[in-house]
């Protein structure tokens, strides 16, 4: 994420209650995914698009879960 994306995070953890994170954490997901579909277009290492930006996806997408049914 971009440090922009990082203090609006910090601000809905302090902030808001737990399910506006999560939505958030939701839509920031796109973000790496997107950043994964760039490696995989340019022929870059699927270690790196998967390992990395992949698992950033799914590990936002796990807490936004996790908060949502919290």
């Amino acid at each position: 994420m971009t440090s922009g994306s990082g203090l609006v995070t910090l601000a809905l953890l302090i902030a808001a209650p737990a399910h506006a994170l999560a939505w958030f954490l939701v839509a920031a997901a796109s973000m790496p995914l997107g950043d994964m579909l760039i490696v995989l277009r340019n022929r870059g290492p699927r270690a790196t698009a998967y390992g990395i930006h992949g698992a950033t996806a799914a590990v936002m997408l796990a807490v936004a879960a996790v908060l949502l049914l919290a």
